[in-house]
C-alpha cells in the first residue's frame, strides 16, 4: 500500500488549550483524534516566533544550520542591513525536497516563510508573509481556482481595537475560504506528503487572547464558536487522508497573555549600551558609540569590529559586555508600567541564552550574541523608535516557547513513569518523514512518537545561563 502522511498545523495553538477545548466538548472531532494517539508537548526554538519555528519544522535543523533567526534578520556580510528571510534563505533542504529525493510528491499549503512559492514536485501555496497571490502559488495553474474560492493569504486585521467582533468575523471568513481551498487541493492533487497550516488561530490569539481566556469577556462565546469551526476544519482536512495514512497535528509555539510589552532598544539606550535616537535614528546609523542593539523580539547583537562596519568592540570586549548586559537584563522586573531591578513586579526574563548554547552549525556566526526568553505575561520587542521601555499594545496574547503541540494518530502513550518531557521542534521533520519510510539522516532531531529512524539528538537545547549567578 502507498504511504501517505498529512500534517495539520494549528498556528500558535497551545497544547493545554487544545486539550481543554477537546475535553470540554468545544472541539469534539479533535477530542476523538486525541483519543486515538498521543499529543506530546513540543518545544519551539529560540526565539519563539513563527519564522524560526516553521523553518526548523521544515528542515529538522536548528537556526545555526537553516539560517533563519527571526522575521527580520541582518543580511549576512552586509553590516546593519535588514532583510525579510524566506524560503530562498533556507540553507537546509525543506521537507518537500527531502520527500522528492525519495520519489514522493508533496502538497504544502500556507506554511509561513515559504514565499515566494518555489517550484516543487507537487503543489505549494505560500503562507505569511506573502504579499502577492501571483507569487505565492506554484504551479500558477492554481491561481484561478484560489481566486474563485475567495482565498485569502492572511486575515485582514483592520481596526481590532474599534471593532474586535468584526476582526473575528474576518478571521472566520478567511478560515472558511482556506479550508475550502485546502480540501479541494488535497482531494484533487496527487500527494504522498501534505502539510496544511491554519494561521487564523494565531491571529485570534494575538488580538483576542483575553476573550480566549476569560469566560466573562463579551466575545468569549464567539471565540468558542470560532474554535468549533477550527474543529470542523480539522475534521474536513482529516477526511482527505487516504485510509491507513499517517496523521499529525502540530503547532509552531504556544501562547499566553501579553500583560507587559517591553522594548529592548529603549532599555539599551537608557542603560547606555545604545546611542540615543538623536545620533542613531535607525539601525543603519549604528557606529562605535553603540555597544549593542536588539532585533525583534529579543535578540541582542554586540557591535563587534569583527562583524560590523561600525563596530567598536574587540571580541573580548564584546564578550565582557554581553555578560554585563545579561546580568542587568536578568535582574529587571516589570509591573506593567515600569521597568527596573527594584520594581515591585515579576522578573522580565525567564531564560537567557548565548548563541553557542542553543545554536550550532556553519551559520552560527550570523546568530545574535544573546537571546532572551520572556517570563510569562511578558512580550519583548525589538522596535527601534520610541523612548518608553514599557508601552501599551493592541496585542493581548504573545508566543510562548513551551506548550506547543505535536500529535500522531496511533502513537502510544508513554509508559507510566517514562520521561514525557517536551519534544523538540527539530524532531517533527524526521518523525513525519520516518512515517513515510524516509530516513534522510543528518538532521538535528530524532524520529519520535512511535516512529523509528536515525537520530542524532543534536537538536536538544543546552541549559540556559543561570541568571541567578550573573
Amino acid at each position: 500500500m502507498d504511504r501517505h502522511a498529512l500534517v495539520i498545523g494549528l498556528d500558535g495553538m497551545p497544547r493545554t488549550l487544545l486539550t481543554r477545548l477537546a475535553g470540554d466538548g468545544t472541539m469534539p472531532h479533535t477530542a476523538a483524534l486525541l483519543a486515538e494517539g498521543h499529543c506530546a508537548e513540543l518545544l519551539a526554538p529560540v526565539p519563539e516566533i513563527s519564522s524560526t519555528s516553521w523553518a526548523t519544522f521544515l528542515t529538522g535543523t536548528n537556526p545555526g544550520r537553516h539560517g533563519i533567526y527571526g522575521f527580520t534578520d541582518l543580511a549576512p556580510g552586509d553590516g546593519y542591513r535588514i532583510t525579510f528571510p524566506g524560503v530562498r534563505q533556507l540553507r537546509e533542504p525543506p521537507l518537500w525536497e527531502l520527500a522528492a529525493r525519495a520519489g514522493r510528491r508533496t502538497v504544502c499549503l500556507n506554511v509561513p516563510g515559504t514565499y515566494p512559492a518555489p517550484a516543487i514536485d507537487g503543489v505549494l501555496v505560500s503562507g505569511f508573509v506573502a504579499p502577492e497571490l501571483e507569487r505565492a502559488v506554484s504551479p500558477p495553474r492554481l491561481l484561478p481556482l484560489l481566486r474563485g474560492l475567495d482565498y485569502e493569504l492572511d486575515v485582514e486585521v483592520g481596526d481590532v481595537a474599534a471593532d474586535p467582533a468584526a476582526f473575528l468575523g474576518r478571521a472566520v471568513r478567511a478560515l472558511r475560504a482556506r479550508t475550502r481551498a485546502m480540501e479541494h487541493l488535497l482531494r484533487q492533487e496527487t500527494w504522498d506528503l501534505a502539510v496544511a497550516v491554519l494561521t487564523e488561530t494565531d491571529r485570534v490569539h494575538h488580538f483576542l487572547w483575553r476573550a480566549v481566556a476569560d469566560p466573562a469577556d463579551p466575545l468569549h462565546g464567539d471565540v468558542l464558536a470560532f474554535y468549533r469551526l477550527v474543529d470542523d476544519c480539522v475534521a474536513t482536512l482529516v477526511s482527505t487522508l487516504p485510509p491507513g495514512g499517517e496523521l499529525f497535528l502540530m503547532s509552531d509555539h504556544g501562547f499566553g497573555p501579553a500583560a507587559c510589552q517591553v522594548y529592548l532598544n529603549a532599555w539599551l539606550r537608557e542603560s547606555g549600551w545604545l546611542a540615543g535616537l538623536d545620533v542613531c535614528p535607525d539601525l543603519t546609523a549604528v557606529d562605535a558609540r553603540s555597544t549593542a542593539f536588539a532585533l525583534d523580539p529579543a535578540r541582542i547583537h554586540l557591535n563587534r569590529k569583527s562583524r560590523f562596519p561600525g563596530g567598536g568592540l574587540t571580541d573580548a570586549e564584546a564578550d565582557e559586555a554581553a555578560h554585563e548586559i545579561a546580568r542587568e537584563l536578568s535582574a529587571l522586573r516589570c509591573d506593567g508600567t515600569r521597568l527596573g531591578p527594584d520594581v515591585d513586579g515579576p522578573l522580565l526574563v525567564r531564560d537567557l541564552y548565548r548563541a553557542q548554547e542553543i545554536y550550532h552549525g556553519p551559520l552560527l556566526g550570523n546568530a545574535p550574541d544573546l537571546v532572551a526568553v520572556p517570563a510569562p505575561g511578558v512580550q519583548l520587542r525589538g522596535g527601534w523608535g520610541g523612548t518608553h521601555t514599557v508601552r501599551n499594545d493592541i496585542l493581548t496574547g504573545t508566543h510562548t516557547r513551551d506548550d506547543a503541540v505535536f500529535y500522531r494518530r496511533g502513537a502510544p502513550a508513554p509508559a507510566p513513569g517514562a520521561d514525557d518531557g517536551p519534544l523538540d521542534m527539530t524532531d517533527v521533520a524526521p518523525t513525519v518523514l520516518a512515517s513515510l519510510g524516509i530516513h534522510p539522516g543528518g538532521l538535528d532531531g530524532a524520529a519520535v512518537l512511535g516512529t523509528t529512524g536515525p537520530a542524532s539528538g543534536h537538536g536538544r537545547t543546552d541549559p540556559p545561563l543561570d541568571i541567578r549567578e550573573l
